[in-house]
C-alpha cells in the first residue's frame, strides 16, 4: 500500500518531536550493513550511528554498542560489546554455518537509546541463506511487506548533493574499479563528510533490509507522535565491564567504597596495569578507554582486604535487553522511495549456477591477533606454576650439570615414597639438597626408605620411577585460586582485506561477493573521496551502496550506483 508523505510535515515533525525529547535524551541509532543477503560461513560488516533524536545531530554521549542477532526462531545467535567513538561504531560478526536459513533480527543498542520502561524496538533485518539459489524463495514474500512512501524528489536531506561517479559502466573480472564521491551543499560548496561504502553483487540486496535514515526517522516520529510521553530511564552501563565488589562477611563494617581492582587481559604486557576504584556501595565501571587497550576477554583481581573475604559480582546487560525484548513490539521502519525510483537491475538476477563458496579467509570465528594461543598459554602456565607451588610434592637432591637441573627424586607424591622421610633420625644430619617444584610430564625416581630400630640404620627399600602428572586445574580453577574474575569485553577490531597480485599468485579462484567494505572515510577540503578496488571472479550486476554522513541527520544521505562485471 503506498502513502503520500509531504516533506513539511516531516519538518514539522522534527519540530514537534524536539519540543519534548530534549528531557529524553535519547539516541536513534542507525545501522548500515555491507549487504541484506548473507550466506552462512561469511563476514557480516556493518556500522552503526547515534543520532539525537532531539537535535537530529550526531550524539557521542554513547560509548559502548549492545549488538545481538536474532535467528527466525527468535534464539540469539551473536551477542557481542563494540566500542563507539565520536558516535560511531565500525564492526564485525561472522554468519556461522549451523545459522538456519530465515530471515534475521540484528539488534544495536547503547545506554543512551534503551529504556527501562520501552515497549517498541527496531531491528534491522536481514536475510540468511545457504545458498544463493534460495533467495527468490524469500524476495517475492519480503516485497509485498515493504511499505512505499512517495515523497517529491527533495527531501529531509535537500541540503546535500551527493554524487558518486564510476570510470566505467562495466569492468572484466579482476579488474580495477575507481569511483569518485563528491558532496556538495545547495549552494555548491564542498562538504566534508564520512563516507561509509560497500560493494556487494546485486542478488544479495534485501528489499526490507533497505531502510536508509531518513525512513528511519519516519518510522521512529510516527511511533512517538501522538503517544503519551515516556519518562526515560536509561540502565545499560556505557563501559566495557561494570559490576559490583561484595563482601562475603554477614556483617560487613567496613566500606566497599574507594576499593581498588586490578584490570588486564590474558596477554599481562609487562606494565600494563589497570587500577580502578570503586564508587558507591561497591559499583565499579572499566571505561571505554581501559576496555579500548585489553583484548575480548577482561579479567579483574580485587586488591581489597582479604579478611573482607571480597567477591566480584559483573553486570550482564545482556540478560536485561533480553528481558525488555521479551515484551517489546519489534517495529519495522518502512521504506521511503522517491517518485523516481532508481534502476535496480531487475532484469538481471539470475541466481542459476551460483552457489556458496567458503573461503579460508573469511573462516575467522574465534581469532584475534590481540589473544594467540601462545599468549593466553603463557598467563595460565604462569597462574599453574603458582598453584603447583601450593602443593606438597616436591623435589630433592637432583643435579645441576650444565646450568640445567637433572635427576632429583620425588617426594610426598605416591604414599611411602620419600627420600627424605620426616620421620628419618637421620633426617637432620643429611638434609635435602637442591629443593624444587616437580614439573608437569617430567619423569623423577622415586625411593621408599625403610629405618632399622635394633641398627639404628636406614636401607633403601625400593626404587622406582614415575612421570609426575600433579593435580588438573581448568582455566576457571586457575584464576578462582588467584581471586581472579573473567569478563567479556569489547569485541576485536577486524579489519576487511582487499586482496592484492600476491594472494593470486597461488592460482586460487576469487569467488568474493562483497568486493568493498569501507566503514570509515573522510572527504577532503574539495569534498571529494577517491577509492579503488578490484573485481572478482563472478560475472555479475554490484551494487554500490553508500552512507554520506554529517553532523546533522538533514544532511545525510544514501547512495545507490550500479555497474556490470562481464
Amino acid at each position: 500500500m503506498k502513502r503520500h508523505f509531504n516533506t513539511k510535515r516531516i519538518f514539522i515533525y522534527l519540530l514537534t518531536i524536539s519540543t519534548f525529547l530534549p528531557l529524553l535524551g535519547r539516541d536513534l541509532i542507525h545501522v548500515f550493513t555491507s549487504k541484506g543477503i548473507y550466506e552462512t560461513c561469511e563476514d557480516l560488516w556493518f556500522k552503526c550511528v547515534a543520532f539525537d533524536d532531539s537535535t537530529m545531530r550526531v550524539s557521542d554521549r554513547s560509548h559502548t554498542a549492545y549488538v545481538e542477532i536474532v535467528d527466525p526462531s527468535d534464539s540469539v545467535v551473536w551477542r557481542e560489546k563494540y566500542r563507539m567513538s565520536g558516535g560511531m561504531c565500525d564492526g564485525h560478526a561472522y554468519v556461522g554455518d549451523d545459522w538456519k536459513p530465515g530471515e534475521y533480527r540484528m539488534f544495536v543498542h547503547t545506554r543512551g537509546s534503551l529504556g527501562r520502561k520501552d515497549t517498541v524496538v527496531y531491528p534491522k533485518r536481514l536475510l540468511v541463506v545457504r545458498e544463493l539459489p534460495e533467495v527468490p524463495n524469500y524476495l517475492d514474500a519480503a516485497k509485498e511487506m515493504v511499505q512505499y512512501i512517495d515523497i517529491p524528489d527533495t527531501s529531509l536531506t535537500e541540503r546535500l548533493n551527493v554524487t558518486l561517479t564510476l570510470d566505467s559502466a562495466e569492468y572484466h573480472t579482476r579488474s580495477k574499479v575507481k569511483a569518485t564521491v563528491k558532496v556538495r551543499d545547495a549552494d555548491g560548496n564542498p562538504v566534508r563528510a564520512v563516507v561509509a561504502m560497500s560493494v556487494a553483487d546485486a542478488l544479495y540486496s534485501y528489499p526490507l533490509a533497505d531502510v536508509d535514515i531518513e525512513s528511519q526517522a519516519y518510522g521512529v516520529m510516527n511511533d512517538s507522535i501522538g503517544t503519551e510521553c515516556r519518562v526515560f530511564e536509561p540502565f545499560l552501563s556505557d563501559a566495557a565491564v561494570s559490576g559490583h565488589l561484595r563482601s562475603g562477611r554477614k556483617k560487613n563494617t567496613m566500606p566497599l567504597d574507594g576499593r581498588y581492582i586490578n584490570v588486564f587481559d590474558e596477554i599481562a604486557k609487562k606494565g600494563a596495569v589497570n587500577i580502578i576504584s570503586t564508587g558507591r556501595d561497591g559499583y565499579f565501571e572499566v571505561s571505554p578507554e581501559i576496555g579500548s587497550s585489553l583484548g575480548k576477554t577482561v579479567l579483574l583481581r580485587t586488591l581489597a582486604d582479604e579478611d573482607l573475604k571480597p567477591r566480584l559480582d559483573i553486570d550482564n546487560p545482556f540478560k536485561d535487553i533480553a528481558d525488555i525484548r521479551k515484551t517489546a513490539v519489534e517495529r519495522y521502519c518502512p521504506a521511503i522511495r522517491s517518485k523516481s525510483p532508481e534502476n535496480e537491475f531487475k532484469d538481471t538476477a539470475n541466481y542459476s549456477g551460483r552457489h556458496t563458496v567458503q573461503l579460508d579467509e573469511v573462516l575467522v570465528k574465534g581469532k584475534s591477533k590481540n589473544f594467540s594461543k601462545r599468549n593466553k598459554d603463557k598467563l595460565l602456565s604462569y597462574l599453574d606454576s603458582l598453584a603447583m607451588s601450593r602443593e606438597s610434592a616436591w623435589v630433592c637432591c637432583g643435579e645441576i650439570i650444565n646450568g640445567e637441573y637433572v635427576g632429583g627424586f620425588l617426594n610426598d607424591y605416591l604414599p611411602g615414597f620419600n627420600h627424605h622421610p620426616i620421620d628419618d633420625p637421620n633426617y637432620f644430619n643429611r638434609p635435602p639438597r637442591n629443593i624444587s617444584v616437580p614439573e608437569k610430564g617430567k619423569g623423577y625416581r622415586l625411593m621408599k626408605i625403610k629405618w632399622i630400630e635394633s641398627m639404628h640404620f636406614y636401607t633403601y627399600e625400593l626404587e622406582s620411577w614415575a612421570v609426575y602428572e600433579g593435580p588438573y586445574y581448568t582455566d576457571e580453577d586457575l584464576f578462582a585460586m588467584e581471586g581472579i574474575i573473567k569478563s567479556e569485553g569489547y569485541y576485536p577490531k577486524r579489519r576487511f582485506k582487499i586482496p592484492d597480485e600476491y594472494d593470486y599468485l597461488s592460482g586460487i579462484e576469487d569467488f568474493r561477493n562483497t568486493l568493498l567494505w569501507l566503514p570509515r572515510a573522510q572527504t577532503d577540503d574539495n569534498g571529494e573521496f577517491t577509492v579503488e578496488f578490484p573485481t572478482s571472479d563472478i560475472k555479475s550486476t554490484f551494487r554500490i551502496s553508500g552512507f554520506i554522513l554529517t553532523p546533522d541527520i538533514r544532511n545525510t544521505k544514501t547512495i545507490n550506483e550500479y555497474f556490470k562485471v562481464l
